[in-house]
Parts: structure tokens; sequence; C-alpha cells
């Protein structure tokens, strides 16, 4: 039987239930999520909390409607009845503090990646969720997307035979500003859990790591890291070479390698631009392009599958399980450790 990559099976974002929707957080990618609710989903942005009230008058007049609240902090959003689910778009030291209070408040929440700053502040988060019979999510944006959703398929499918290799990077290159976020240890800076987390989940997504073979990179003066390379051995036998970096533009891509092919995603990683799928003696089987390469054209599909989820009933997504939110903190957490002792 020839290979070939499937169809997707998603739903346009427009057919999801609809939510009202607290922004925490008007900065770049929340503006790039209020773009994308807007224009592909029929939820709306119900109230956006800043420190700054002039932030969030401003966001609410660009990305809002008439009704949408503007406010000065973060608890008046979560204490808006109005409000059904809450987007964390801070800097990451600040995730899982907020996400434990929207949930406190009974809000569900979607986190931005990475859930928080290590696997002990995602774990609290992941149980205070539970506790509370809340919905709870890591906004892995690119699991929603068609490409991710093929890409799933393929796996599940078992079609690329015993999975021997995976390989995933993620380098862009930032401008050299130790005084910024993404320099700032305090912010949550470095490449790991800035761009880092994007390959670490897609091995994930093939084969949850078993163990951690190698990991070293390039430290900054500020402490953080600015480029690693990690070495994971996954529970299919299979192992997994990850690049990431804020010192360099990288191929952006990955693939992976079975007995009996291989699927390359071309960049970027975080949104896929085309699938290639090569049998096992490398020539090209099938191929398919995908136009969801931005996060305004491609954050909708996430909104509408928490949308979806909330509306089923569900506290947890099974794209995203939190579980494997844990793993992934878990295996980066075993990253950073071994690039701060060398």
């Amino acid at each position: 039987m020839p290979l070939a990559l499937p169809e997707s099976t998603l739903p346009h974002p427009s057919s999801a239930p609809a939510l009202n929707w607290g922004i925490l957080g008007p900065g770049w990618i929340a503006s790039q999520f209020a773009q994308s609710l807007n224009n592909l989903t029929s939820s709306r942005i119900g109230a956006v909390g800043s420190r700054t009230l002039a932030r969030s008058e401003q966001f609410a007049r660009t990305y809002g409607d008439g009704r949408t609240r503007a406010c000065g902090s973060y608890d008046a959003v979560l204490s808006d009845p109005a409000v059904d689910a809450v987007y964390i778009a801070v800097p990451h030291s600040g995730h899982a503090e907020l996400a434990l209070k929207a949930i406190a408040a009974g809000k569900h929440v979607l986190v931005e990646k990475p859930m928080s700053l290590d696997a002990r502040q995602t774990a609290r988060v992941i149980e205070a969720a539970r506790a509370a019979g809340v919905f709870a999510m890591e906004a892995m944006w690119s699991r929603f997307l068609p490409i991710g959703n093929v890409l799933s398929q393929v796996i599940e499918s078992g079609m690329l035979g015993q999975v021997i290799a995976i390989q995933a990077d993620f380098g862009a290159k930032f401008e050299v500003d130790y005084g910024s976020r993404i320099y700032d240890p305090a912010l949550g800076g470095g490449a790991l859990l800035d761009v880092g987390v994007y390959p670490i989940a897609f091995s994930a997504m093939v084969s949850p790591a078993k163990q951690l073979l190698h990991s070293s990179g390039r430290m900054a003066p500020t402490g953080v890291d600015a480029s690693f390379t990690a070495v994971l051995a996954n529970e299919d036998g299979s192992t997994a070479t990850v690049f990431s970096s804020i010192e360099t533009d990288s191929p952006q891509g990955a693939w992976i390698a079975g007995t009996e092919g291989t699927l390359e995603l071309q960049r970027p990683i975080c949104c896929g631009s085309a699938l290639v799928l090569r049998s096992a003696d490398g020539r090209i089987a099938d191929s398919r392009e995908f136009t969801e390469t931005s996060p305004a054209a491609g954050l909708g599909f996430e909104a509408a599958h928490v949308a979806r989820c909330i509306a089923d009933g569900l506290t947890e997504s099974p794209v995203m399980p939190l579980d494997e939110s844990l793993a992934i903190a878990q295996t980066m957490d075993a990253i950073a450790a071994k690039l701060r002792t060398g």
C-alpha cells in the first residue's frame, strides 16, 4: 500500500461554541491570539487586564467590542462573572501565579507555553485545576493546527514503521540586549524556555522521553542558556536530538525517521509550512503545504479546541494532556540542570 498523507479532520474553528475570554497580559502574543480569535471563531474578548490600565484600554479598543472591559489589574478580570476562560500571556515567570489565581476564581485557563518555569510549578497548577474541576491546558498551539492534526494521524497510524530517530530544532536570532526579557533569568529568559519547548514537545508527541542522554550548550553572561543541544532516549526505543537557540536562526524544522518511511516538517516548527512524506528508499511519496503559518492565522484553532472541550465537560485536553505538559517540564528541568553544571 503506497504511503500517503491523510486529510486533516479538524472542523473549522468557527463551528466551536462561543466563549467570553479574559486576556491577562496584553502584549504581542495576546494581540495575535485576539486577532485569530476574532477572525476564526465565534468567541469574543470579554475583558482584558494589565498592571497598566492604559494598555488594557488600547488593547480593548483594538481587539474588543463595545462590551469588552478594560481592567487595570489581573484580579479585576478574574472576578468578572462574564468571563468564561482566561488566556495567560504574561512573561513565563508569571504563568503559574496567575494560573493558580484563575483556577481559584473558578475560571478555565489556557496558559501560554511553557506552562511555568519548572516542573514543580507546573505540578502545582495541574493539581489545583484537577482539584477545582476546571479546564486547564498549556497553549501548545502547534498541536491544534491542521498540520498538527495530520502529523498526529501519521504517527498514530504506524505508517512510518518503527520510529528510529527524531530531530527537531528552533533557533531564532534575537537582538543581543542583556536588559531584555529574553536574557533575563528572573523572567524565564533563554532558549530552553522561550523556544526550546517547541522541539521538545514535538519529540514528546511522537514518544515520551525516558532519559536525558546528553545536553550541552552556550550560556549568556546573564545566566540564561543562549543555545543548547539535547539528546533524549524515548519510551518507544527511538532517540531524539533537539536544538534551540536565541543567538542564531536555525532551519527550524523537524523529521521523524522510521523503518518504513520518514516524515519531514518544514519551517517553522511552531506552525509548519509543509509536510513531506518519504518512503523507505528516500523517494517522496506525498507532500502537502499548509497556510496557517503565523500566530494570527493559527491561534484560533487552539481557542476553538478549548471551547469544544469545555462544552463537552472535559477538564483537560486529549490532544495536549496535563500529564504530558508535566513530562515536558521535567525533561526541560533535566536539560537546564545539565546546562548549569556543564
